[in-house]
């Protein structure tokens, strides 16, 4: 099968995004982007949809066939002609797919009209995806990371490919909650992500290939604080060592504010209600 190549961030992989991976479905698609926009390279703060991780994963699992993300600081002095001949040298492709404001190349000289008329001079077709819109504006990761900033995390999930989540590895936390019979999976929020509104979370963790129903503290823990934004959760009805192990929490529902709570009992009663609230009872 012939090779089409899709560029852009693709962070969040959102409705935009993969309307530009839409555009290459008759083809072999590959998709280059970078492990982080270029924005973040030049000292603005990572406010990420998905670590890189994540981001090359959510790539595959919707249908790419293989991804190019190098650091952006290895090309960043490449020419907009340069990184396109790059592209056709190694990919050979016979289309090419962007989003309407895609920019590209050295101090970002390259657009679409550029790629355009590259395309035109090799034979090779060009597809300019137009923006997709929701709620009669265009899609933007920055919309996204707003609403996950509120605390809405069912609108950003319906935009979201896959839904809005992280992946991290489970480490030891105080054993505090097993003593009042709410054992958790704790969990470092990655840096890179997005500020999201602290608080509980209805949330599903995978483990394995099982899907579990649970609820996440996300926070720095106002009643036992900790220096560093952590996730603790509680997965009802779930016995097992999870030391070590990398897992995803994918957040579907924010429902309380983080709480200082004066005492055990008082907090082991509001994880009580948060339970509640996740069962429906």
């Amino acid at each position: 099968m012939l090779n089409g190549v899709a560029l852009g961030t693709f962070d969040g992989m959102h409705n935009g995004h993969r309307a530009v991976i839409d555009a290459i479905k008759d083809y072999n698609r590959i998709a280059v982007t970078f492990k982080r926009p270029p924005k973040t390279y030049l000292g603005a703060k990572q406010q990420l949809l998905m670590t890189p991780e994540d981001k090359y994963q959510s790539l595959l699992d919707y249908g790419v066939n293989e991804v190019f993300m190098p650091e952006f600081t290895e090309i960043r002095d490449v020419s907009p002609l340069d990184f396109l001949e790059m592209i056709r040298e190694k990919y050979k492709p016979k289309a090419i797919s962007c989003g309407f404001n895609y920019r590209f190349g050295k101090n970002a000289e390259g657009n679409t009209e550029f790629i355009a008329e590259f395309c035109q001079k090799n034979g090779i077709e060009f597809k300019c995806v137009p923006a997709v819109k929701y709620n009669g504006e265009a899609i933007s990761s920055s919309k996204i990371r707003a609403m996950i900033t509120d605390g809405n995390v069912e609108e950003a999930n319906t935009l979201i490919f896959g839904g809005f989540g992280f992946s991290a590895e489970v480490i030891h936390g105080d054993h505090r909650g097993r003593t009042i019979g709410f054992p958790t999976v704790n969990q470092i929020y990655p840096v890179c992500l997005v500020e999201l509104k602290f608080g509980v979370y209805a949330v599903e963790i995978e483990i394995g290939s099982q899907k579990f129903r649970a609820i996440t503290n996300i926070g720095y823990r106002p009643t036992f604080k900790t220096p560093i934004v952590t996730a603790e959760t509680y997965i009802p009805h779930f016995t097992g060592d999870l030391y070590g192990k990398r897992l995803r929490v994918n957040l579907l529902k924010f429902l309380r504010e983080e709480h200082k709570f004066d005492s055990l009992d008082n907090l082991k009663t509001a994880i009580k209600c948060d339970v509640s609230s996740l069962l429906g009872k």
